[in-house]
C-alpha cells in the first residue's frame, strides 16, 4: 500500500507546484500588459496633445491667412439633397 501512497503524494504535489508556477508566469506576464497599457495611454494622451496645438495652430493660419472664420452655430443651414434641381 505504501508503494501507491507515497508516488500519488509526490504527483499531488508536483501537480500542486505546476500550478503555482502556472499561476506566477500568468501574474508576470498580467503586469507586463498593465505596464504596457499604462505606456500606451500615456503616450496617446501625448499624441491628443500635440494634436490639439496642431488643430489649433490651422485654424489661427486660416484665419490670419485666409480671412476664415467658423461661423457661429445658428449661422450654419443644411442642404437637402432630394430638393436639389
Amino acid at each position: 500500500m505504501a508503494y501507491v501512497v507515497i508516488p500519488l503524494i509526490a504527483l499531488i504535489l508536483g501537480g500542486i507546484v505546476l500550478v503555482n508556477v502556472a499561476k506566477l508566469s500568468l501574474t508576470n506576464r498580467t503586469g507586463q500588459v498593465i505596464e504596457r497599457s499604462r505606456s500606451i495611454e500615456a503616450e496617446t494622451a501625448v499624441l491628443k496633445s500635440r494634436l490639439e496645438r496642431e488643430d489649433a495652430s490651422v485654424r489661427r493660419r486660416a484665419q490670419d491667412q485666409l480671412g476664415m472664420v467658423a461661423p457661429a452655430s445658428d449661422g450654419l443651414t443644411y442642404l437637402d439633397p432630394a430638393a436639389s434641381p
